[in-house]
């Protein structure tokens, strides 16, 4: 009898210390939140073209405008990556007439700009790692990938080069799962790239509104 009101004791006391650490055990940081992390996210959404650029060439949005971005997420709340993008505008004006080598000439011209931007970015978060909604801002600096063409009918008048680019960001992040791996993504980004050709004299400016994916691992 004494032995089996001993044992009780010893579970009693056993049952106890265990229901004590538990809280403890379900409170330990997960690893995103113990280690730098990665964070590859798709964008797509629209651009729309602004100032100068708007005025004088294209002032039509397009939804031919995506992102692949990949992030190194710190333990404090920063992270730094590189973004690869792809924009095309394009627009088709009415019939007029042009002088083109000396001679009137009367066409439609189209007028495309097509873009590959490749950015390193920096960002700055305003809430912790595994938090529902995570809102961010960004900076971002690169080099620009254009290739302009301007049709009048079947000729073109075309320019391909590499110009400096650079933007600034805001957006937030949104994970599905607490802890868990996917989300999505919420973002407006101003971007300006440096072009002095043609009909472009003063850079070209626009604006980004994306929606995206994003994985995590570590």
């Amino acid at each position: 009898m004494k032995f089996l009101i001993n044992s009780l004791v010893l579970l009693g006391v056993s049952l106890s210390a265990i229901a004590q650490q538990q809280p403890q055990l379900y409170n330990l940081p997960t690893p995103f939140e113990r280690y730098s992390h990665y964070h590859l996210t798709v964008r797509g959404g629209a651009a729309i073209p602004m100032g100068p650029f708007s005025d004088a060439y294209i002032d039509k949005s397009t939804i031919k405008n995506y992102s692949l971005a990949l992030d190194w997420i710190f333990q404090k709340p920063v992270s730094i990556g590189v973004e690869v993008g792809k924009t095309f505008f394009s627009q088709k004006m009415p019939r007029a007439l042009y002088n083109l080598g000396g001679q009137e000439v009367s066409a439609v011209q189209t007028r495309t700009l097509d873009m590959m931007p490749i950015q390193g970015v920096a960002s700055y978060y305003f809430a912790g790692t595994n938090a529902p909604i995570r809102p961010y801002v960004q900076l971002a600096a690169g080099a620009n990938l254009l290739d302009y063409t301007l049709y009048y009918g079947n000729l073109a008048n075309q320019q391909q080069s590499v110009k400096l680019t650079y933007g600034a960001a805001a957006g937030a992040k949104f994970l599905f799962k607490k802890d868990g791996n996917f989300g999505a993504d919420v973002r407006v980004k101003y971007n300006q790239t440096s072009l002095n050709y043609d009909y472009v004299d003063k850079g070209v400016s626009q604006l980004n509104a994306t929606v995206g994916l994003f994985y995590r691992w570590w």
